[in-house]
């Protein structure tokens, strides 16, 4: 399979993308142990990324719904190999470039502009399944950071009650089993969507089989480890330190919302960005303190970044598609 050229081609996009991912996501995992001294970025995202690759592996066995929501049901028409690649091309350009800024964006979000304005440009409109992306994708990704800003609210008080029953070495290690947990979660999501979009390359180019291999979840997984260590810092820091000042225990708080939000939606196949989740269940630990514990101004600057994600994005695979498209014809 992996001899085939062009699949190859597909191949190292996609770990590029899941290089990206991992760059950009691990963040919203290890934040709350950088932003409250807990631990050095290079210990945080050293772990983080071990929890990570096990939550793809995992993925793998458990997230299967996840593939067939990205890969299935969204274009009413048999994926081209133009098609395909420019779905991964397009996200991989956004998602290193917002890295490079350290602005925290959805790699869900740009994968869905991707892959519906693809689709529009590719086969029309009529050939999208407007309502499906809307049920299946739209609706969890709006709702889902309300969920975990509420969530992370609720369970603040209980957090703090139970903390004063512990002793700084055992709340310590509460916090890091939520980080990891977080962490965990976040391949758990992420990773099936971008496996997702290299088993809709293969199908289109009559080279996969009636399921994503596992090789697919360990290499993309892996590429997104190595993104989280060689690049992860940016964003953290943008999380850690710029959006509120975090104790313990509403970081902990922060990482139980997002991994118990992130996990039972992928188990259910349905999509939500970690990127919002982590975002707003840090800001629901924050606004216990107040509305004035929170920075707005980073937190306007990161809405921007959300809002262009998916025209940019959407932008970016339109492109990205049109170039490939007449290389193809021209050669």
């Amino acid at each position: 399979m992996v001899g085939e050229p062009i699949f190859v081609l597909a191949v190292v996009a996609a770990c590029l993308l899941g290089y990206g991912n991992g760059a950009n996501d691990i963040s919203k995992t290890i934040a709350t142990l950088v932003g409250t001294g807990e631990a050095s970025f290079r210990k945080a995202v050293k772990w983080g990324a071990i929890a990570s690759a096990l939550g793809a592996l995992a993925a793998a066995f458990l997230a299967a719904k996840m593939v067939t929501t990205f890969s299935t049901g969204l274009v009413l028409a048999s994926p081209t190999l133009a098609f395909s690649l420019a779905v991964i091309i397009g996200p991989v350009i956004w998602v290193l470039m917002a890295t490079r800024l350290g602005l925290p964006v959805s790699t869900t979000h740009s994968v869905t502009g991707a892959l519906a304005i693809a689709a529009v440009a590719a086969f029309g409109a009529d050939h999208v399944a407007w309502s499906a992306l809307w049920r299946r994708i739209v609706i969890p990704l709006l709702l889902s950071p309300l969920v975990s800003m509420g969530l992370a609210l609720a369970l603040l008080g209980v957090v703090r009650a139970s903390f004063r029953c512990c002793h700084g070495g055992e709340c310590a290690a509460c916090h890091w089993i939520s980080a990891m947990t977080s962490s965990f979660a976040r391949a758990f999501n992420d990773i099936p969507k971008l496996v997702a979009l290299l088993f809709t390359f293969g199908l289109a180019a009559g080279l996969a089989g009636a399921r994503a291999p596992l090789w697919m979840f360990a290499l993309i997984g892996g590429a997104a480890a190595l993104g989280a260590l060689v690049a992860g810092l940016r964003v953290t820091e943008t999380l850690a330190y710029k959006v509120t000042d975090l104790d313990h225990e509403e970081g902990l708080t922060a990482n139980l919302a997002t991994a118990a939000v992130v996990i039972s939606t992928a188990v259910h196949g349905f999509p939500v960005s970690t990127t919002h989740v982590s975002s707003f269940a840090i800001m629901g630990g924050g606004l216990r303190d107040g509305i004035k514990a929170i920075r707005w101004a980073t937190v306007a600057e990161m809405a921007l970044a959300w809002i262009l994600t998916l025209p940019v994005s959407g932008l970016l695979g339109l492109g990205s598609y049109l170039l490939i498209r007449n290389i193809w014809q021209g050669a």
